[in-house]
């Protein structure tokens, strides 16, 4: 088994595995959530008060963060080019896997040696009627 092959097989595998817990992950029931009496006078306080205030606020990246997003994107590129990102995203490719070799039990070879004896013996049989 090659490199890649050993990758592809261990991603599945650690697929297999994530898939399988995920299957016993319990949620809890939805649960709503109302303020308190001092949350609420505040909000009304802040919504009756003479403070102006802005309903939004546009902010402009700086070039170092533009730099650093710029940075962040080709590393995500990059990383989506390797063998683990490869092997997570196998569900949409084929791959083709090395061949198994299965070797017969004692009991299946003499299971066959026999078929072949009684094969053998009634060709030679038939041969020697036909003449």
């Amino acid at each position: 088994m090659n490199t890649k092959t050993f990758a592809i097989a261990l991603v599945l595998a650690a697929g297999f595995a994530a898939s399988a817990h995920a299957a016993n992950i319990v949620t809890l029931e939805t649960v709503q959530v109302r303020p308190s009496a001092d949350q609420l006078a505040q909000a009304e306080l802040e919504r009756s008060s003479a403070i102006p205030t802005l309903s939004s606020v546009q902010v402009r990246p700086t070039a170092g963060q533009i730099v650093e997003l710029a940075a962040e994107q080709a590393a995500a590129q990059l990383a989506a080019h390797t063998p683990v990102a490869i092997g997570a995203s196998i569900g949409q490719w084929m791959v083709s896997l090395p061949a198994i070799t299965v070797r017969p039990d004692a009991q299946q070879i003499k299971t066959l040696a026999a078929d072949l004896a009684t094969d053998t013996l009634g060709q030679v049989a038939n041969g020697m009627v036909a003449k």
